[in-house]
């Protein structure tokens, strides 16, 4: 197979997902704790994942492949994958009976992903990896192929060493792995001649050093700087924790974007020079960057950006599935309420703008992506429901991990 993307708007012709399991139910037991926006059914979420695949598959000819069925199938046919398995567990079985080589596949991966291992009598779960259907993060697709991430939290430290496997079993094995620093694929954006890479809390210098080294190979990279948030009194790490959560694009020239955002993010050019990459000096507003670059700015709500309006996920130039913001929007809201009645000083400005927006958009019936200015741009958005599985922080572009386009 040979995989990698040049571009975010190039055809999207295979993606890895994992649907959400038994690993989000202990999540669900304590979502606050687990990296999860809040609690949400388990049933509906597995629904709607499907649903997203279905019309991947269906409507766009996009060929589904799936974590642990990939694994499994290599475990028998590829060499290296079930001795991978089993480096993947060997700390959970150890002194077990019967030992962790005699163990089927299917245990092996299901130990891997709770985290399982036998205390005393006893049995209890250690690193489990409640966010695994998050796809988008554990690795990226550059135009060199695929590369290994590294997580940024102790709560996915894990989930590299899974999809590895994956990738390998399918003949998609990375071609770099990032090994200091962090780096997760929602901070990820290929755009032909250029790529963007968010730096912040999930990503860091050292992790996008290690990539410009031998993962990469765009004439110029676009280093990110992660704001703050201007209507948080303080900082908060999750609401736009990575660049997809409040830039992305979804055609040749085209962004959608939270302005607010794009103001207060800065740029670092770097380009090509040789076998590596030489910082140019300039820095700029990720705004002004887009303005150089010629691209048009679809603007989004600070209410639309908390809803995941720009994690959609481009399967071709202007053709994106998308959430449906306004199936969310209550549930935001809600949660904003609370937010700010516990902590007025950090989220009452936020919450204020964002039942202002809640106001505007409802009234004028403009919930992303039915917007007026997606139209004018000639998008196609196939809006989703993902009222669900959107509770563990993220949407279309986050639970989906591209493979190839072209």
């Amino acid at each position: 197979m040979s995989a990698g993307a040049g571009a975010e708007w190039h055809r999207l012709q295979e993606v890895l997902v994992h649907e959400p399991g038994p690993e989000v139910f202990f999540a669900l037991l304590n979502p606050d704790h687990h990296l999860y926006e809040r609690f949400f059914n388990l049933d509906a979420a597995q629904r709607e994942h499907r649903r997203l695949c279905e019309i991947l598959q269906e409507d766009f000819g996009v060929r589904i492949r799936r974590l642990c069925t990939s694994i499994l199938d290599g475990a028998t046919a590829v060499p290296g994958v079930r001795e991978g398995l089993l480096g993947c567990t060997s700390h959970l079985l150890e002194d077990t009976r019967p030992p962790v080589q005699e163990r089927d596949p299917h245990h092996l991966l299901l130990a891997a992903i709770l985290g399982s291992r036998p205390e005393g009598q006893d049995t209890a779960l250690h690193g489990t990896m409640h966010n695994l259907y998050f796809m988008r993060d554990q690795q990226i697709c550059t135009d060199l192929g695929m590369v290994s991430g590294r997580m940024a939290t102790t709560e996915r430290r894990h989930e590299t060493r899974v999809t590895k496997l994956a990738l390998t079993a399918l003949g998609a094995g990375p071609v770099a792995s990032v090994t200091e620093g962090h780096l997760e694929g929602g901070d990820f954006i290929p755009a032909g001649e250029f790529a963007m890479i968010g730096c912040g809390g999930r990503t860091t210098s050292a992790g996008i050093s290690c990539l410009l080294q031998e993962g990469i190979g765009f004439d110029e990279v676009a280093v990110v700087h992660e704001p703050v948030h201007p209507l948080i009194g303080g900082r908060d790490y999750m609401v736009n924790m990575h660049l997809d959560t409040y830039c992305n694009i979804c055609g040749d020239g085209i962004v959608v974007g939270n302005p607010a955002l794009l103001n207060a993010a800065t740029v670092d050019l770097h380009v090509r020079e040789g076998a590596g990459y030489r910082f140019t000096g300039e820095k700029k507003s990720l705004k002004e960057f887009f303005a150089e670059k010629d691209f048009s700015i679809v603007p989004i709500t600070t209410l639309e950006q908390v809803c995941y309006a720009s994690n959609f996920l481009c399967v071709r130039d202007r053709e994106c599935v998308a959430v449906d913001t306004g199936q969310i929007a209550p549930l935001m809201l809600e949660r904003l309420r609370q937010r700010a009645n516990t902590a007025p000083e950090t989220w009452g400005h936020l919450c204020a703008q964002a039942e202002r927006d809640y106001r505007r958009l409802r009234g004028e019936a403009e919930f992303f992506p039915y917007k007026r200015e997606v139209y004018a741009e000639g998008l196609e958005m196939t809006p989703l429901g993902l009222k669900n599985a959107t509770g563990g922080y993220g949407g279309a572009h986050c639970m989906t991990c591209p493979i190839r386009r072209g």
